[in-house]
């Protein structure tokens, strides 16, 4: 059994990809220091315990079963295992512990064998998190544009205080959004779970502070002396590199478009991570960033200025600035995306993406060409020969 478990609930968007993939990387030296981050519980590596979680929850927490969408229990049964068996400190990570209902929450800190159980929440400004939110429902294949994804999340949010909304975010399974970003709700709930002094928060920096301050917040609020000052440089990868307004704009016109082709989600979806990885970051000029609209300016700051007062009063402690999380005039566009934007960023990622079909044909004209060329020679020697001269 863990002497201690580290429940690093980091809703999306909130630099959890960047901390899961540190801790992977860290993840033998964190070992030999008597320290789990697992990795590699179910024969293959993991830089997060997302697999896992869904495993064991899917069944309380989605509207299919678990027999229809292929989670058997394994996984779960093989994280448990390895937590169950290690003498140390144990830390997990999952973007969608934060969403969980009360019940499945429960059921999951049932299910790990811990001595001591701490909870360290990521948090990031709701300036950032809507724009960023809405991408993924894009990335995800959704239609609903995104000023129809913001009103949805304002009837979520409803009119009263967050003490009073909790009880509808904790039992109603679509409020997934409040229940992660909520966050006075967000601490009460798992200071509920676990103890009011088992429960820190880590302010995300806001843009342009320096690159290490995530990690030296998340590092003092883990409080695990085998962590090193410095976190280890990552190889490059594009998991979660966001889009721009007009690459978002493009990529929402796509998922309609196939939605009317009848296309499956899997289809549209390859599509996009196709135009992505191939088409857009390799744009020399990407554009703007997507922001709030300027309409939404005031009820979003409003939101954020409730919450954290809302959290002023669970007393927890907090690593970080909290006025991080208010909302600046910044997070705001003043207008919308062209249209010559959106087809620019259309037109070059579909040309990247044809690139090879581009090669192909360019090929096949160059054969053809070659081919053709010995019989116009022969017809014009056949002109030049005497009597078929006029």
């Amino acid at each position: 059994m863990a002497d201690r478990l580290i429940v690093h609930i980091g809703p999306r968007k909130t630099g959890t990809t960047y901390l899961q993939r540190v801790l992977q990387q860290l993840s033998p030296t964190l070992a030999s220091a008597g320290v789990l981050y697992p990795v590699n519980f179910r024969d293959k590596d993991d830089y997060n315990h997302v697999g896992p979680v869904a495993d064991l929850t899917h069944n309380m927490e989605s509207k299919e079963s678990n027999r229809w969408a292929g989670k058997d229990g394994a996984s779960w049964r093989a994280l448990a295992s390895t937590i169950a068996s290690w003498d140390g400190t144990a830390i997990i990570s999952a973007e969608m512990i934060g969403g969980l209902r009360p019940p499945a929450a429960q059921s999951l800190l049932d299910g790990l064998s811990a001595t001591s159980i701490d909870v360290v929440i990521t948090m990031r400004d709701l300036g950032r998190i809507l724009p960023s939110s809405w991408q993924q429902h894009v990335r995800n294949t959704h239609t609903q544009s995104y000023r129809r994804y913001l009103e949805r999340r304002a009837r979520e949010r409803g009119d009263l205080a967050p003490a009073d909304m909790q009880a509808v975010w904790d039992a109603e399974r679509h409020q997934t959004f409040w229940r992660s970003y909520a966050y006075g709700a967000l601490v009460r709930r798992w200071q509920t779970l676990v103890g009011p002094d088992h429960v820190t928060v880590v302010t995300l920096p806001p843009k342009g502070a320096p690159s290490h301050l995530l990690w030296d917040r998340f590092r003092a609020a883990l409080g695990v002396e085998a962590l090193p000052e410095r976190a280890p440089k990552l190889p490059a990868f594009i998991a979660n590199i966001g889009s721009t307004r007009a690459e978002a704009a493009f990529l929402h016109a796509l998922n309609v478009e196939a939605k009317r082709r009848g296309w499956n989600r899997k289809t549209a979806n390859e599509l996009q991570q196709r135009l992505l990885s191939e088409g857009f970051l390799e744009r020399p000029d990407r554009g703007d960033p997507l922001l709030l609209p300027r309409s939404f300016l005031r009820s979003v700051r409003s939101w954020a200025d409730t919450d954290i007062a809302d959290m002023a009063t669970t007393g927890v402690s907090i690593h970080g600035d909290v006025d991080d999380l208010r909302i600046v005039d910044s997070s705001a566009s003043h207008s919308r995306v062209a249209t010559d934007e959106i087809a620019s960023a259309g037109a070059f990622a579909t040309a990247n993406a044809m690139a090879y079909e581009a090669e192909l044909i360019k090929r096949r004209n160059a054969r053809d060409a070659a081919i053709s060329l010995p019989g116009r020679l022969a017809r014009r020697m056949r002109g030049m020969l005497p009597g078929r001269q006029r």
